[in-house]
């Protein structure tokens, strides 16, 4: 048994090294990890209440360089938005996954610098993205939506 856990530890800890590597990489297709948030920005216009931000359909975009985007964007020249789908507002009550962005958008306005926490977005290869003939995706336009 200590053998099992020792050769389990040993792998964590080189998946971990190696995602430590990158900011912003694939960890598996589709999902993307971001460890580093310094380079993230918000779109300006994204709801400053969580009230509000629930009205709007809990969405918003992380804008970031095309250069630490793990996906190539031929067609793109500067920022990826990864844009949020929206979820319908419900009057009585906020949805886990609506408190879970607001934290999110509310970190990444804030820039808190004292939460690491490493992020992890799921993107939807059906809108936007392609697989190329080489079996890699392509994100088509500058933006991509996530689940």
């Amino acid at each position: 048994m200590a053998n099992k856990f020792a050769a389990f530890t040993l792998l964590f800890c080189t998946q971990v090294n190696l995602l430590a590597t990158e900011p912003i990489q694939f960890i598996e297709i589709p999902t993307i990890y971001i460890s580093d948030t310094n380079d993230l920005h918000v779109n300006e216009d994204a709801p400053a209440t969580l009230e509000s931000f629930v009205r709007n359909w809990s969405q918003f975009e992380i804008l970031i360089d095309k250069k630490l985007f793990p996906i190539e964007a031929p067609n793109c020249q500067r920022t990826i938005q990864i844009r949020f789908k929206g979820i319908e507002p419900n009057k009585s009550q906020i949805s886990p996954v609506q408190k879970s962005r607001w934290e999110l958008l509310d970190r990444l306005r804030n820039g808190n610098l004292k939460d690491t926490t490493p992020i992890f977005l799921q993107l939807d290869t059906k809108h936007y993205i392609k697989k190329s003939a080489n079996g890699k995706y392509v994100l088509e336009y500058c933006n991509v939506f996530v689940e």
